[in-house]
């Protein structure tokens, strides 16, 4: 039996449904097992351990994947405890992107990744760590709704290439790694098939590429309420895109799934709407997309 931590967000409901796809004896783990779900869930909140011993009952491989938080380490560490001792084999995390892990890490969170890794490997069960890259739904949040209304990619990110990755290769990449037959005791960086700079998303979406600078952004999102975490967290991300530190691209995708990463270029033409000019002036500014841009 397959767990599934995480099942109500963009990664675990995408394994959820992939699962449930394939037919395999899978259970959500939920703090809201009430949560339209397509596979049974039961109730298991990490803030409250004791309600996890009975919602692993059975288990043997279990994705962990949670959000970011001040308390995330603590969150995961009562996962992986509970996990073993209630008898999980193999345990799948999604972790964060390869070089911003270690004990000094880019930002805490990164921090708490690599601690959690640490724990997992010295508990003694199998094991994968799925180490994405910038997702590329992040742009539907981020850059998208300035070029709907204003034609213009405004970002903190600088020019530097980012091996950026569909959150649904990484959710196939988790599929494999719970269902695969062999030993596992993997770390995998996981990746879009080539680097693009932000620059290039704006092109190929006829925007105009404008580089925030950082204090701005950390001004912007104080004017927005953004606690010291958040605040904190935002500004050291977006200094470590900036210096190029995840430009990298691997073909661990490939090697997981048996096919090849989505590109960049397909994300944003299969959700073109979302980057399209709706007012005069982000049409006034627009520009005939270069699709030959990287």
């Amino acid at each position: 039996m397959i767990g599934v931590l995480g099942a109500t967000g963009r990664i675990g409901g995408e394994v959820a449904t992939l699962l449930a796809e394939r037919g395999e004896q899978a259970r959500a783990l939920v703090r809201r097992p009430e949560a339209d779900l397509p596979l049974p869930a039961v109730r298991a909140d990490l803030a409250e351990p004791t309600t996890l011993p009975p919602a692993l009952e059975g288990i043997s491989r279990l994705l962990l994947v949670t959000s970011h938080g001040p308390d995330q380490e603590a969150r995961e560490a009562a996962a992986i405890d509970a996990a073993t001792t209630a008898g999980v084999t193999r345990i799948v995390k999604v972790s964060g992107g390869a070089p911003s892990l270690g004990p000094n890490g880019a930002t805490s969170t990164a921090v708490a990744h690599w601690r959690s890794e640490q724990r997992i490997e010295a508990a003694g069960v199998e094991f994968s760590f799925l180490r994405p890259s910038f997702y590329m739904q992040n742009l539907l949040d981020t850059v998208a709704p300035g070029i709907r209304k204003t034609g213009v990619l405004a970002a903190p990110l600088g020019d530097a290439p980012i091996a950026m990755v569909d959150a649904r290769d990484v959710a196939a990449c988790a599929v494999a790694a719970l269902l695969d037959d062999e030993p596992a005791a993997h770390a995998w960086q996981i990746t879009g098939p080539r680097p693009a700079s932000l620059a290039a998303v704006a092109a190929h979406c006829g925007a105009r590429h404008v580089k925030v600078p950082l204090k701005a952004i950390a001004r912007t999102l104080r004017r927005r309420g953004a606690d010291d975490f958040e605040l904190d967290h935002a500004v050291r991300m977006a200094a470590y895109f900036a210096a190029g530190s995840d430009g990298s691209t691997t073909d661990h995708v490939l090697r997981l799934t048996g096919r090849q990463p989505r590109s960049i270029e397909a994300f944003l033409d299969e959700h073109r709407s979302c980057f399209s000019p709706e007012t005069g002036l982000a049409r006034a500014l627009h520009r005939n997309p270069t699709k030959e841009s990287r």
